[in-house]
């Protein structure tokens, strides 16, 4: 039971905000605070040391900053020991996070954006996030919505695409297509 709470301590203090905190628009756009706490509630957390993975059960709220993480299940795999109390070394071997698993009517908000779909698979190593779902999609405030089946977000350098039944609606402002 120790190594679960520790393991919880550990999360809390590894998790780096640029998981799913800045916008995908632009990779220069990093405004976010990575050493700003991680509040994250559910209603029941499951730790496995061996196979190295918490899971967070029921009404997953995970919050840093401005970014807001909801989801009926998150699931973070880590590598290394996630006893170290070495926090100089957030996302190496010394119980680094590898990847962030939400399912379950995920949404996640941040900037002036919303990504929601049945599954988002975050991969610290190469920051992809691929969201997945029937109804997944991208929402941004005052230019529109994209979704498709699967969308892909490549963090580092902005590019996103969307495939499987790609459809879009757009708000082009005063101007119009002109």
């Amino acid at each position: 039971m120790r190594g679960g709470i520790l393991l919880l301590l550990s999360v809390a203090l590894l998790w780096p905000v640029r998981v799913m905190g800045e916008p995908a628009a632009s990779p220069d756009k990093q405004t976010q605070d990575t050493t700003a706490p991680i509040h994250i509630s559910a209603e029941s957390l499951m730790a496995d040391d061996l196979k190295k993975y918490a899971e967070f059960i029921g009404q997953v709220r995970a919050v840093q900053g401005g970014t807001v993480i909801t989801s009926d299940r998150l699931r973070l795999y880590y590598e290394g020991n996630p006893d170290s109390t070495d926090t100089t070394k957030a996302g190496t071997a010394q119980g680094g996070i590898k990847k962030i698993v939400a399912t379950g009517s995920v949404r996640i908000e941040f900037d002036d954006m919303v990504a929601e779909g049945q599954e988002a698979v975050y991969t610290t190593g190469d920051r992809v996030l691929v969201l997945s779902g029937p109804d997944a999609r991208v929402i941004r405030e005052k230019s529109g919505t994209v979704s498709g089946s699967k969308i892909t977000v490549h963090r580092d350098d902005g590019r996103i695409k969307f495939e499987g039944g790609v459809t879009g609606v757009f708000y082009p402002g005063e101007k119009g297509l002109d």
